[in-house]
């Protein structure tokens, strides 16, 4: 199970609440392994959420979000004390 954010994690980040607790409905459907998290302070514009997943999980959380519709704003990874756009 997932705990803190890792360097193999991801944060999918959205532009509102209703995008990222629908992609949480949806990424759980197709079994996705996630959790809710609070955006980092500097990340967040609009929606203060996001969804941390595992980067091996990036092609299924990117084809499960596409048939919905959905696209994150952006998706991050942790590179020692920093955020970079994955």
């Amino acid at each position: 199970m997932l705990s803190a954010v890792s360097e193999t994690d991801l944060l999918a980040l959205f532009e509102t609440g209703h995008e990222v607790l629908k992609a949480e409905k949806v990424l759980k459907q197709a079994d996705i392994q996630l959790r809710l998290l609070p955006a980092p302070a500097g990340l967040a514009t609009g929606c203060t959420l996001a969804i941390r997943f595992e980067a091996v999980q990036r092609q299924a959380v990117e084809k499960a979000l596409e048939a919905e519709e959905l696209r994150p704003k952006a998706i991050y990874r942790r590179e020692q004390d920093r955020w970079q756009v994955a």
